[in-house]
């Protein structure tokens, strides 16, 4: 009785075996046939030391949660209250650099929460943030909007990251699978919350059983019944809807009361469970060397590509820009010129990875060095090519989205292949820093040029100097960014709402662009207050 009292102690228990297991409620139950609760099924291969290990680093971490629980769990309710205020069907509203702002405020009181130091290259992935948030509430393109949201997203991730992570070593493809993993992990620790406010509680309660902590559980505890319970009075009854309308207006209890709940939760979810996982597997992400695949066997496969690429090269330096290739018969040359253009950009994507695919899994070799140059220098080639082809097909056809957005895609893949190239001639260059600095200034750019602006403004104007017509069906689809340049146009050109072909509804161009654009313009308030929508609603009021 007293050795297994002994072995209680020590939380093992030995079943026939002699294996050793550890209890989940230590000193409950008694062993006997079958598993009692406090007796679970032994684990092969665990020593009585292992046992011990294990629930030392369990109440290590719990002693951890408890500590980080009441200001970790504070600074995310902070932010998910200013994410909600600001985000909540306000997509392009000025409160989006309210959000990003928050949002880099909360990573960098985490950093100091854990006793970080930041890193001084954060401050440029901070800048390019606030530069993409200040973006979003001054257009209004739909596309541009969501690829903020998404740069947000990796640029919030990436700064984490790279400050709780030795990311010296690390390229685009590790930083975008730890961004994945982050994602799934935070997901994974969706319990966290819980089990450390629990492990608060607990510590509370030994250094002093007062009644505050109650009162905050019930409170907490009020917040979601009165949320669900007052929804269902207010759909019960409209006098009482209508009370709560104007105690809460801009909200509209109860069909938005779910939605904010449910952002709500996701924030602090999010934000508080994808802290607590970076901190704790940061450290413990490693990345080896991977260069020791034989160089033979790259010089063979990539030797054979660059071959195909000179041939391709010479064909279009030839026809494309020195006009001297006889096409195939029945083909014109501006038809030749302006097809291929998206698969140029496609095959330029392909060699731009496959040269650091080489450089990341093969081992240093001169010749193949040299071969990745010369298929550098015809992606070059077939970066112009495809280049020329999208503006003679621009020339032809006008801008578009699509077609602005090729020709910078072209422009950022021929600044990063000038990085792969300064790579293979100094091994020590920082491809990463450079290739980032890169992407996120060519999109900051993109995303404050006003697109739509330049596609009404480049369009409508070849009416004027060809005397050719527009797809004006296209204009009407634009954004409010185009509003000031339609304005002007239809102010001087008004002839152009007569002689354009009319919808099946019955409307012009002009009156399609204004009820596509109206819900932007109207109801403008202070929280979801955009420069793109106000200045169209002021130029667009007198037309």
């Amino acid at each position: 009785m007293e050795q297994n009292q002994n072995r209680n102690r020590e939380g093992l228990q030995l079943h026939g075996s002699g294996q050793p297991t550890a209890y989940v409620n230590q000193g409950q139950g008694m062993p006997g046939a079958g598993f009692q609760p406090g007796y679970p099924a032994p684990v092969p291969g665990l020593t009585g030391a292992d046992i011990m290990e294990i629930n030392r680093k369990k109440e290590a971490e719990e002693k951890k949660g408890a500590a980080l629980f009441g200001k970790l769990a504070l600074a995310s309710l902070i932010y998910t209250l200013v994410y909600t205020f600001c985000i909540y069907k306000n997509t392009s509203g000025v409160t989006m650099p309210l959000w990003v702002g928050t949002a880099v405020g909360y990573v960098c009181y985490t950093l100091k929460l854990f006793e970080k130091k930041q890193k001084r290259d954060s401050l440029f992935i901070i800048i390019v943030l606030c530069l993409t948030g200040i973006s979003t509430f001054l257009t209004g393109n739909e596309w541009i909007i969501l690829m903020n949201y998404i740069a947000v997203f990796l640029l919030i991730a990436s700064l984490l990251l790279h400050n709780f992570a030795e990311d010296k070593s690390w390229d685009f493809g590790t930083y975008f699978w730890e961004i994945i993993v982050a994602v799934f992990g935070a997901v994974g620790m969706i319990a966290k919350p819980f089990t450390d406010g629990s492990a608060f509680l607990k510590s509370r309660k030994k250094k002093k059983d007062g009644k505050g902590r109650y009162i905050a559980a019930g409170i907490l505890l009020a917040i979601p019944c009165l949320l669900i319970l007052g929804a269902l009075l207010a759909s019960a009854d409209m006098v009482f809807a209508h009370l709560i309308d104007r105690m809460f207006a801009g909200f509209a209890i109860p069909s938005r009361i779910f939605g904010i709940g449910f952002m709500l939760c996701f924030g602090f979810f999010s934000s508080y469970c994808g802290v607590r996982y970076v901190e704790s597997h940061a450290d413990k992400i490693t990345v080896t060397d991977k260069r020791n695949g034989e160089p033979l066997i790259a010089i063979t496969v990539t030797a054979m590509i660059a071959f195909l690429y000179l041939v391709f090269s010479v064909i279009q330096i030839a026809g494309l820009f020195a006009g001297k290739l006889r096409l195939p018969d029945g083909v014109t040359y501006a038809e030749y010129a302006r097809t291929g253009f998206f698969q140029l950009l496609f095959v330029c994507m392909i060699n731009l990875m496959l040269v650091l695919a080489v450089k990341k899994y093969f081992r240093e070799n001169r010749a193949l060095d040299r071969i990745l140059l010369v298929i550098s220098g015809c992606t070059y080639i077939m970066t112009a090519s495809s280049a020329c082809r999208m503006l003679l097909y621009i020339e032809a056809y006008q801008l578009t989205f699509l077609r602005v957005s090729v020709l910078a895609a072209l422009f950022t893949i021929a600044l990063l292949m000038a990085g792969v190239i300064a790579m293979i001639f100094k091994p020590g260059f920082s491809f990463f820093r450079y290739g980032f600095a890169v992407v996120s200034i060519v999109y900051v750019i993109f995303a404050f040029s006003h697109i739509d602006a330049l596609i009404a403004s480049y369009n409508l104007s070849q009416v004027e100097k060809t005397g050719e017509t527009t797809d004006y069906r296209y204009i009407a689809r634009l954004s409010t960014d185009a509003a000031p340049v339609i304005a002007a146009y239809v102010k001087e050109h008004p002839q152009s709402l007569e002689t354009e072909p009319y919808t099946r509804s019955g409307m012009n161009w002009y009156e399609v662009y204004l009820y596509r654009n109206q819900g932007a313009m109207s109801e403008i308030h202070l929280r979801n207050f955009n420069v793109s929508h106000f200045i169209a609603a002021k130029v667009l009021e007198t037309y």
